[in-house]
C-alpha cells in the first residue's frame, strides 16, 4: 500500500487555483503508483475565510467534485473543503473512492480560542464515524478533533486501522519544537494504544499573517515515525505501508481484546 501526503500551500478563497494544484499533485500521485492521496484541511479554499465562507462552500453533490469522483477510480482521494448543507457551513473532509464520496466527515470540535474563530462561521459535526476502505477500517479527523480524548476514544472503539488527520495547524513562537512535537505525541499515543497507523497531513505557507508549519508524517502502529515531511516546505511525501505491522502490533500489545468492541 502506497500513500501520498500532499503538504501544500493554498490561496485564500481561490477555489480554481487550489483545484488546479490538487489535480496536479493527484496526477503525480497516480504516476507514482499511489493508492491514496491526502490533502490538508480546507485544501480547496484556504483557512482564514471569515466572510468568504459562503462564497466558496460546496454541497457533496456539486459538479466540481465530478473530476475527483472520476479520478478516484484510479486512486482514492481525501481532502478538506467547506460544505454547504441547507445554508449551514461545515469544515468538512471528503473521501473519494471508486467514483463516489464514500465518507464525509464534518469537523466536530471548532476552536474558538486564541487566533481561532471557526465557531463564528461553521457549524460543528456531531460524530466520529469509522468507514471501510479498500485498505481497512478508517477514521478521519480534522485538526482540533485530534485534541479531544472523546474523538480518539470513538475511533478506538470502532477498531480503526488507519486514522487520517487533515490539518491546517499554525506554528507558535517555538516553531521548531513545541507544536510539531505535540502532534507527534498525540499520534504516537493513539497509534500505540490502537495498533493503527496515524497519517497527519498539515498545510504550509502563510495566510493573513498566520504561518502553517507543515511537518506532515506517518506514525506506525508501534508509535514511531515511519516518514515525515520538512517544515515550511510544500512537498509530496510518498510512504509505503507494511500492513502486516498492524497485526504484529496487536499481538505485541493485545489491549483491544479486552475492550467492548467488535474485533472479528
Amino acid at each position: 500500500m502506497r500513500i501520498a501526503l500532499c503538504q501544500i500551500d493554498t490561496i485564500l478563497g481561490d477555489v480554481k487555483k487550489n483545484l488546479a494544484k490538487i489535480n496536479h499533485y493527484t496526477d503525480k500521485a497516480v504516476y507514482e503508483n499511489c493508492d491514496l492521496v491526502i490533502f490538508p484541511e480546507l485544501a480547496l479554499t484556504g483557512y482564514s475565510l471569515r466572510d468568504l465562507t459562503d462564497s466558496v462552500a460546496l454541497t457533496t453533490e456539486d459538479e466540481l467534485f465530478g473530476e475527483f469522483k472520476t479520478k478516484s477510480r484510479e486512486i482514492d482521494i481525501a481532502l478538506g473543503y467547506v460544505e454547504n448543507c441547507n445554508g449551514y457551513f461545515f469544515n468538512s473532509g471528503a473521501y473519494f473512492s471508486n467514483g463516489e464520496i464514500i465518507h464525509n466527515h464534518r469537523k466536530k470540535f471548532l476552536p474558538d480560542y486564541g487566533m481561532f474563530e471557526e465557531g463564528r462561521y461553521f457549524a460543528g459535526g456531531r460524530s466520529i464515524e469509522a468507514f471501510n476502505t479498500k485498505f481497512g477500517r478508517t477514521a478521519m479527523f480534522i485538526c482540533e478533533d485530534s485534541f479531544h480524548i472523546s474523538s480518539q476514544n470513538d475511533a478506538f472503539k470502532q477498531g480503526v486501522n488507519f486514522l487520517i488527520i487533515l490539518s491546517a495547524s499554525p506554528f507558535w513562537m517555538d516553531h521548531k519544537g513545541i507544536k510539531p512535537q505535540l502532534w507527534k505525541s498525540l499520534c504516537s499515543n493513539f497509534s500505540q494504544f490502537s495498533s493503527s497507523y496515524s497519517i497527519f497531513v498539515n498545510r504550509t505557507g502563510f495566510e493573513d499573517g498566520v504561518g502553517f508549519f507543515g511537518g506532515s508524517f506517518v506514525m506506525g502502529p508501534y508509535g514511531s515515525i515511519i516518514k515525515e515531511a520538512e517544515l515550511f516546505k510544500e512537498e509530496l511525501l510518498i510512504v509505503d505501508f507494511d500492513e502486516s505491522l498492524i497485526e504484529k502490533a496487536k499481538i505485541m500489545m493485545p489491549i483491544l481484546k479486552n475492550e467492548d468492541i467488535e474485533i472479528c
